[in-house]
């Protein structure tokens, strides 16, 4: 099985059609099986799309005409491939954009888990983060894909990072009892950095799949200043794939790195391959209970 994730900056992009086009391009050629994006944004202002195709639900907003993942999917059908895919939104971005996580995938979506991560912020505050899970089937048996827009370690003197993913974990944990768990995204956190949000992630017990992957190419995902990171022009390692439990990973990948001419974000992807037969049997995910 190919994954792939990505946080798209989408409509924050220029030429972002073309970009749109370049990625399905790019799925089909690599027979990517199933995706996890960020910032999947829609203007709140265009036409409603009353039947998007191959959508299987999760969002509590419309899907607009303009969203990204519904282009991404509508061009990915254009060129003979069929994506399901599934939509959850987060908060108001740029006061204009519905922000959303979303996942496509080639293979059936047997379940959608909507996650909030912040109960204590309404959608119109950037504060507010949601995840979204959803029961993929293989013909190995099934696994939750999981896909998150994590908070800076501290927002403004706030510990939102940790706040949110304790109550990701918890979310998580419970998919584990049914089926693995593979979470990808943007975390915002370094993880070179000491005591902060990877460190905070791995101590559940959650596998980086970069430590397991029997060949690796490339390592950081963003290397220039990006929006939330002013004043930071080092390259860093801030988007991940993390595992619930052993599972065999043939390669992990930085693709369409941030600074070269193949950038179709401001971040640059993960693709990994990996064999969802292998899967251990067990969790090793131990969900964090208080917040720090």
């Amino acid at each position: 099985m190919r994954f792939l994730t990505l946080n798209t900056h989408s409509w924050c992009e220029i030429h972002q059609i073309a970009k749109i086009r370049t990625l399905a391009k790019f799925i089909i050629e690599q027979q990517v099986d199933v995706i996890a994006l960020q910032e999947v944004n829609q203007l709140t202002s265009t036409p409603v799309v009353k039947e998007p195709l191959n959508y299987r639900g999760g969002a509590g907003v419309p899907v607009r005409e303009d969203n990204y993942a519904l282009l991404l999917v509508q061009a990915l059908n254009e060129m003979g491939a069929t994506y399901e895919w599934t939509l959850t939104e987060t908060h108001i971005g740029w006061d204009r954009y519905d922000e959303c996580v979303a996942i496509l995938s080639r293979m059936p979506i047997r379940g959608i888990r909507p996650i909030d991560m912040s109960p204590d912020y309404t959608y119109f505050q950037v504060q507010r983060r949601a995840a979204q899970a959803a029961l993929i089937e293989t013909p190995s048996g099934p696994f939750w894909c999981a896909t998150t827009h994590m908070s800076w370690w501290d927002f403004d003197g706030e510990p939102l990072f940790a706040q949110e993913f304790t109550r990701l974990s918890q979310a998580l944990a419970e998919c584990a009892e049914t089926a693995p768990v593979l979470l990808g995204g943007d975390f915002n956190s370094a993880a070179h950095l000491p005591d902060e949000g990877y460190a905070f992630v791995t101590s559940t017990g959650l596998i980086d799949t970069r430590t397991i992957a029997k060949h690796t190419k490339g390592e950081n995902t963003v290397h220039r200043e990006i929006a939330g990171w002013e004043g930071s022009s080092d390259a860093k390692r801030i988007d991940f794939v993390f595992t619930d439990r052993l599972v065999d990973v043939a390669s992990h990948t930085v693709v369409f790195r941030d600074n070269s001419p193949e950038a179709i974000s401001d971040h640059s992807g993960l693709l990994l391959e990996i064999d969802p037969a292998s899967w251990a049997p067990q969790s090793v995910l131990t969900p964090l209970t208080t917040q720090h």
